[in-house]
């Protein structure tokens, strides 16, 4: 098994449109990896999302989404993908939009959601 340092991303842009950094934080812990993700997440940020999960050669990876400030439909896609290979839980508490991403979407059913990555 391979050691991993904690990792972060410095922000993709230094603001986005609604004025918040961007960035993801990666952190290896025993059976999994978990990736926080911080503001806006669209089509200029969303590569964050995939590079980071293809840096991770782990199986289960949990997304920290409680701090996701606006996304759209990228940021769906990216998970969608990140699914493919890995077992991926999505943590929340979910802001709103996040929630009716998922419901309008009708994806919410292709998730494994748990309410804290705690």
């Amino acid at each position: 098994m391979h050691e991993y340092p904690t990792r972060t991303s410095p922000p993709a842009r230094p603001a986005t449109a609604t004025g918040h950094l961007t960035g993801i934080a990666c952190e290896k812990r025993p059976d999994e990896v978990l990736i926080r993700l911080r503001g806006d997440f669209d089509v200029h940020t969303v590569h964050l999302i995939t590079d980071a999960v293809r840096a991770w050669p782990e199986d289960r990876i949990v997304i920290d989404l409680s701090h996701v400030t606006f996304a759209d439909s990228s940021l769906l896609h990216a998970l969608l993908d990140a699914r493919i290979g890995h077992h991926l839980t999505l943590a929340g508490p979910l802001p709103h939009q996040l929630d009716r991403l998922f419901d309008i979407t009708a994806t919410r059913g292709l998730f494994v959601f748990t309410p804290s990555a705690q």
